[in-house]
């Protein structure tokens, strides 16, 4: 007789594993672009393309472990994600010239794609608390983990690039040790929702019966499909990410070279942390009394207004404050995709939609930094401002034209 396994997957360990990822993450991005124009002569058209082929692995990574989160076995990928994650930085401590160093970018990439595909699945079956608020939760720690991983960008990249390797990989160790610990449980579980997000599922979504066993057992296997919401979706994480790419890759160099030291461009990341960590729980519980779209669509609005503003600003403490809108923005949509996206699909192929998500983020960010590369090689920083504001307008445009529609 099989014994069905029962033990379910706390908040607190899943949020603890998001730490460790997301803090060990945020000691890469933005030390790639500084690593390849300071350290290795490349130009940022360059930098763009490692990036590119990196989120291309980021990509192909979130796909293969959503297939595996529902087809398979979520806990063995998760091992195996973080341990690739960590031999790759590891590698790069000892080697880090310019060929071993596009590569283990990129095969860091595939693992740490596939790690927040992963953790982003398992945030599904939590029990206890409705989706939202979980995704919520796990927006403040990947925050918290920003704040760590620049503070240790501004203060240790000078020391050298390989020591924030080093750290990056032992963070991913720790998480490996977490995952073999703690994350061998029951994951086919259906996540808690509150009357708000019920009373949408009516309007705006699928809600699944309750089925016993034995019906599961015998109904026809659920399926990911691509409705028209979801390709709008798609398309506003895609330029939200790309436009967010920005800041994390190109803007860093362009910095200095008008003044603004590395550790100044950390300070502006442990700010965006900070303001997230510290207001995070008030734009959450009024965006949990509203349907996503009023959330997502208005936090998307409020980011491109951001990007506008950038075409008028010329000294610090105004790009501090077109900074803060952006992260207004930020807070008011982007925990809230990933549970909008959940509430919109099938739990039997929560790995799949998340990884959707995952895979929409690293198409924007593969795009971005290329993009922006090119325009601020030929100096076309205006236009390149002004380009991904009217991309915003559309998306957000397109996106609200369609959920009033799926209202109705």
């Amino acid at each position: 007789m099989q014994v069905i396994q029962s033990k379910k997957l706390s908040e607190r360990w899943l949020l603890t594993a998001n730490l460790f990822a997301n803090t060990g993450n945020a000691m890469i991005w933005p030390v790639t672009t500084l690593h390849m124009t300071i350290s290795l002569g490349q130009d940022l058209t360059m930098s763009g393309v490692v990036i590119l082929f990196s989120s291309l692995m980021n990509i192909l990574g979130a796909y293969i472990a959503g297939k595996l989160f529902d087809r398979w076995r979520p806990y063995p990928t998760l091992i195996g994600a973080s341990l690739i994650a960590f031999f790759s930085l590891v590698t790069l401590f000892f080697y880090n010239g310019w060929s071993v160093f596009a590569f283990l970018m990129m095969t860091a990439s595939f693992g740490i794609g596939s790690v927040n595909t992963l953790l982003n699945a398992y945030a599904t079956t939590v029990t206890g608390k409705n989706t939202r608020i979980i995704f919520n939760n796990m927006y403040i720690v990947l925050n918290v983990g920003v704040v760590i991983g620049t503070l240790a960008v501004g203060y240790l990249f000078d020391y050298g690039f390989q020591w924030l390797m080093l750290l990056a990989a032992t963070l991913f160790l720790i998480l490996t040790g977490i995952a073999v610990s703690v994350f061998n449980v029951n994951t086919d579980v259906a996540p808690v929702m509150d009357d708000g997000e019920a009373e949408e599922i009516s309007h705006e979504g699928h809600v699944d019966p309750i089925l016993t066993r034995d019906q599961e057992a015998v109904k026809e296997p659920a399926k990911f499909e691509m409705s028209p919401l979801l390709w709008f979706l798609a398309a506003f994480l895609f330029v939200i990410y790309l436009s967010y790419m920005l800041w994390e890759t190109v803007m860093a160099p362009h910095l200095r070279s008008i003044g603004i030291s590395t550790r100044h461009y950390a300070d502006l990341w442990v700010l965006n942390g900070l303001t997230i960590i510290l207001f995070q729980k008030i734009i959450s519980t009024w965006a949990n009394k509203h349907p996503y779209r009023l959330s997502v669509i208005s936090g998307g609005f409020v980011f491109a207004s951001s990007f506008i503003l950038m075409l008028f600003v010329n000294q610090f403490w105004q790009i501090v404050l077109v900074f803060e809108l952006l992260t207004l923005g930020e807070m008011l949509a982007s925990p809230q995709v990933p549970a909008w996206v959940a509430q919109l699909t099938p739990k039997e192929v929560s790995g799949q939609a998340q990884g959707f998500v995952s895979i929409m983020i690293s198409l924007g960010r593969m795009v971005g930094p290329l993009y922006g590369g090119i325009m601020l090689d030929h100096g076309w920083f205006n236009p390149l401002f002004l380009s991904v504001f009217i991309a915003m307008i559309v998306a957000n445009v397109g996106l609200l034209i369609v959920a009033r529609k799926k209202k109705e």
